[in-house]
């Protein structure tokens, strides 16, 4: 290339924002595209995932800059600019016939068996690549680090938090042949069936049809390969492979309680390892109140997915509030406080539809916390919740002021939010 490639899908980003409003835009792009056997609807995905752009062979974004600059025409995307006279000859040769359909089942050689649970061997990166390119290998939220979320033309969808610095450097090293083999884990698992095979004696293992691979570690070395292979597709690099046949709660804590360069947000890590006993209620929350799907993962909410609370929030003021000391207690507190929130959201529920209302703010949570403990120790009923939250919206001084509060630590912004409910006299209020 005559230009750095990142320059190029920096500016492919741009272009393509500015286009990707009007359906005719997208349909002419794919039907360029379709001309050189790129599957009709693959640049919707790059819509969707702007990282796309950074794990696609160098000819297919030869390809797509062309086809994008007949309709934007800025000179920034203009394919001559970044691409020898050769290598844009070489890209009009493409055909779609160079990524190979890869399919369940899967067989691994030389696969050493640590224990019913763990195997190991050594692979060409390669290999994962082409897994990953046809959709075998996928990014399970539930297991992973926090989502980050965009808006696409199907709505609001969770995409992975990549450090793209990062993947650039691996793929730098990878190329350079400087990287150092280091290690993937994926996690094989199904509900319905044992999801491997494993001869002791040939060490084969395999993958059976079905089966669901996520990745547990590495998804970071995972982009910088599938970048660099775009790159060089004949690259020998070779990874240590760690299988792993975990549950969705063993593989959270596996995750938990490993460290890689891109660290993990501590409230993501104390979630997945589950040392409170509280994320078991706030679990029950998230799949049965009226809260699913507006509890974010991390330590900062996502206005773009409708987040209105964290886990790391609930968590915390739950464990200090209702004091659970087993996870049969949290549960019984979750299942409580289920009951508690299907109210509350269905008496305020123009408020809650409201992004600037006091009474969607993360940390007023911690208030409803407060006021469920006190609601179950008094035994009062769920129909006073409306004229409790209305008192003291109306009548506590610097309510305001102490939820939104910014300044300092997170433990003790939450804190004081706990102290300032604690302190209003409710029960003068459901007497």
């Amino acid at each position: 290339m005559l230009r750095d490639r990142s320059e190029l899908e920096s500016n492919l980003t741009n272009a393509i924002e500015r286009i990707k409003y009007k359906r005719k835009n997208i349909e002419e792009v794919n039907k360029n595209l379709s001309e050189y056997d790129i599957p009709s609807g693959f640049f919707n995905e790059i819509i969707k995932n702007e990282n796309l752009l950074g794990e696609i062979d160098t000819a297919v974004l030869c390809l797509i800059s062309m086809a994008v600059f007949k309709i934007d025409g800025s000179d920034e995307v203009r394919a001559e600019n970044y691409f020898t006279e050769g290598e844009i000859s070489e890209a009009r040769k493409y055909t779609g016939k160079e990524v190979k359909d890869v399919n369940l089942p899967i067989s691994i050689n030389s696969v050493l068996q640590i224990d019913h649970e763990n195997f190991v061997t050594t692979i060409k990166i390669s290999e994962p690549v082409k897994w990953y390119h046809n959709k075998i290998i996928v990014y399970d939220f539930e297991t992973q680090r926090s989502a980050k979320y965009k808006k696409g033309r199907d709505g609001v969808v969770p995409v992975p938090d990549v450090n793209l610095q990062s993947v650039k450097d691996i793929a730098e090293h990878m190329l350079n042949e400087t990287y150092l083999p280091d290690m993937i884990t994926l996690n094989v698992y199904s509900e319905d069936f044992d999801p491997i095979t494993y001869n002791p004696k040939s060490k084969v293992l395999t993958i059976k049809e079905g089966a669901t691979i996520s990745i547990l570690d590495g998804f970071h070395r995972l982009q910088g390969a599938v970048r660099a292979l775009s790159v060089n597709p004949d690259l020998q690099q070779d990874i240590i492979l760690s299988i792993r046949v975990y549950d969705t709660d063993t593989a959270k804590k596996y995750f938990g309680q490993i460290n890689t360069i891109n660290v993990v947000k501590t409230e993501r890590l104390e979630q997945l390892k589950q040392e409170k006993v509280s994320y078991v209620a706030v679990k029950q929350l998230q799949i049965n109140s009226d809260l699913k799907g507006k509890i974010a993962s991390g330590s900062k909410i996502s206005e773009l997915a409708g987040h209105y609370t964290t886990t790391d929030i609930l968590a915390n003021a739950i464990d200090q509030v209702f004091e659970p000391k087993t996870a049969f207690e949290a549960k019984e507190v979750g299942v409580y406080l289920t009951d508690f929130f299907n109210n509350l959201l269905g008496v305020f529920d123009d408020e809650f539809n409201t992004k600037t209302s006091l009474l969607r703010q993360p940390r007023m949570f911690i208030g409803y916390i407060v006021i469920a403990k006190i609601f179950k120790e008094n035994d009062v009923s769920f129909s006073k919740i409306k004229n409790v939250i209305e008192t003291i919206i109306e009548e506590v001084k610097e309510l305001d002021k102490v939820v939104t509060y910014n300044k300092g630590a997170s433990s003790r912004l939450q804190k004081l939010v706990k102290d300032h409910f604690e302190k209003i006299d409710i029960k003068s209020w459901i007497s």
